[in-house]
């Protein structure tokens, strides 16, 4: 990260403060009137004490922020998360990281608990993204002596060693950028710890460093992982606790923000990275609070994806009707991850609700066979998740061509074949074969035509073999749409029992796409109702059932 540079200030005589403010000193002797009558603390001169001016300072600093500097590079938490997966975290507390809150910021919230929250995790995202102002903030008298009042009898130990620090930084060191870019590795650090164990594996360092360095320049982003962190933190110590609710309350105010950024960015950037924290609140929403209230985001965000497709002419096509289609293949396998992740929410959704998708795709040609990234997180093989679109476009009565027939969807699966994808921290051959089983059983769980056609009774029992191999593996949740796909077909009880056991673990950390007990409670309406003792069922009878337990 560059270091800011700042246009000439005052002569060097004058105090520090009118130097960060670039004011004109009065060069007063001890202390600056113009500081004074302005309201500012006078932190001395350069030949009078400024060494001790800048410990006096980082003792303020000492009761305002703490921050780890031990703190190891993205790409090795990122490793370190993976391999030890079940490892106890240490539990971080935002509390001792961020300034207290300014009066004045934030959004008026519900509560006070609330809004406490939100300052937080506001001050927190401040002190990253205000590069131009280093230390202004802390600079205001009254929060200055309120926090030294407040906590200087408890806090000298740590003032004591702050102040050794501050005295062996050289003069060259800038103190206040070192801050914000721990910060930063502290938020990716925490959000790594929380979420990376569940991804399909570990993206290659050059796809890995390029997203580090995307986030690191997305204010809105910054936020989104705050809060992504916060939330799946208390959702591991409490799911039903006050502090998992304070989280769910500040997705309502994020989402406006990101939508007031959204229309006020100057850069077909900003707008991106403003959808892209947006679709993380949607991710939010459907793992601690329910697929509707997900999939109510994924509504609202439609017009700015359509918005950012249609400023690239090679991610849409032409209707012969005249009308404007979004090319899957070509936007799938484009560089633009928040268009992607919209399209994989889409057809996931389309898929486990029996809705028609958002967007009217076209599906000129076959998507690019490499790994269109997404992979790397979620785990579903591009040229099945293609397949899969085709057939959420047909079952919605799309007319865009070119939509192959069912023959040619269902030899294109039978042909395909799961890739061997090795991982930096693979250590055996373990995690490689949970792979290719979960690659494997995207196959099984699409070729499906009835429940009682033995060949979807051949696929179940390959799927329910193959999820035997991921069980104790955190990339486990990704089996969540296998199992609800073996439910819609499982015929006995002991596969129904089995699947309702999977379904159910699927909560508080352990979600991926969705809650797995919202599903179980679909299922049980179906083998209750059109599948009771066994009876054959189709798909017409799950999106039924799912209608009347999760209305939208």
């Amino acid at each position: 990260m560059s270091r800011s540079h700042f246009k000439p200030g005052p002569h060097p005589r004058s105090c520090f403060t009118c130097r960060q403010r670039r004011k004109k000193c009065d060069l007063s002797r001890p202390h600056c009137e113009r500081c004074k009558k302005g309201g500012f603390k006078c932190l001395g001169y350069a030949d009078c004490g400024a060494r001790t001016s800048i410990q006096e300072e980082c003792s303020s600093l000492a009761g305002l922020c703490t921050v780890d500097f031990g703190l190891q590079p993205a790409g090795v938490i990122a490793q370190h998360a993976h391999q030890d997966a079940d490892d106890n975290h240490a539990n971080h507390s935002f509390g001792s990281l961020v300034p207290k809150a300014q009066a004045g910021i934030g959004y008026n919230a519900s509560s006070t608990l609330e809004s406490n929250a939100y300052s937080s995790l506001q001050d927190s995202v401040q002190t990253i993204t205000h590069w131009d102002s280093p230390l202004q903030q802390y600079l205001e008298p009254r929060r200055l002596l309120e926090v030294v009042s407040d906590e200087q009898n408890r806090k000298d130990y740590t003032n004591n060693s702050i102040r050794a620090l501050c005295t062996s930084i050289p003069a060259s060191v800038d103190a206040a950028e070192m801050m914000r870019e721990g910060r930063f590795v502290y938020i990716i650090n925490d959000y790594q710890m929380q979420r990376v164990k569940y991804w399909f594996t570990i993206p290659p360092a050059p796809v890995r460093d390029l997203m580090m360095d995307r986030l690191g320049r997305s204010k809105a982003m910054i936020w989104a992982m705050c809060l992504s962190a916060n939330l799946f933190r208390e959702l591991g110590k409490n799911p039903n606790g006050l502090g998992l609710l304070n989280c769910i309350g500040l997705i309502d105010s994020l989402e406006d923000k990101f939508s007031s950024y959204f229309y006020c960015s100057s850069t077909l950037q900003d707008a991106a990275d403003c959808l892209l924290a947006q679709l993380e609140l949607a991710f939010l929403r459907f793992a601690s609070i329910g697929v509707i209230s997900g999939y109510t985001v994924l509504q609202k965000v439609l017009p700015k994806f359509l918005y950012l497709v249609a400023a690239n002419p090679d991610l849409y096509m032409e209707h012969p009707n005249g009308s404007l289609v979004v090319s899957f293949p070509h936007t799938i396998s484009s560089s633009h991850y928040e268009l992607k992740r919209f399209l994989m929410y889409d057809t996931a959704t389309a898929l486990i609700l029996g809705v028609s998708p958002l967007v009217e795709y076209g599906y000129d040609g076959e998507c690019n066979p490499v790994s269109h990234g997404l992979e790397w997180v979620h785990g579903v093989p591009v040229a099945l998740a293609e397949v899969i679109a085709q057939v959420n476009s047909w079952r919605a009565g799309s007319r865009a061509p070119p939509l192959h027939n069912w023959e040619i969807l269902e030899r294109r699966v039978l042909d395909w074949e799961p890739q061997s994808i090795k991982s930096e921290t693979d250590s055996s051959g373990a995690e490689m074969v949970a792979r290719l089983a979960l690659h494997e059983g995207w196959r099984h769980g699409i070729c499906g035509v009835s429940s009682h056609d033995f060949r979807v009774q051949a696929s179940i029992q390959q799927i329910v073999r193959l999820g035997n191999t991921v069980v104790d593996l955190p990339i486990g949740v990704h089996m969540f749409i296998h199992c609800v796909v073996v439910g819609l077909g499982a015929r006995y009880e002991k596969q129904r029992s089995m699947v309702r056991d999977k379904l159910i673990s699927f909560k508080g950390t352990r979600v991926w796409f969705f809650r797995g007990s919202e599903f179980s409670l679909v299922l049980d309406h179906l083998w209750h109702g059109a599948g009771a003792g066994g009876a054959p069922v189709t798909w017409d009878d799950y999106v039924r059932s799912r209608c009347t337990v999760l209305p939208i």
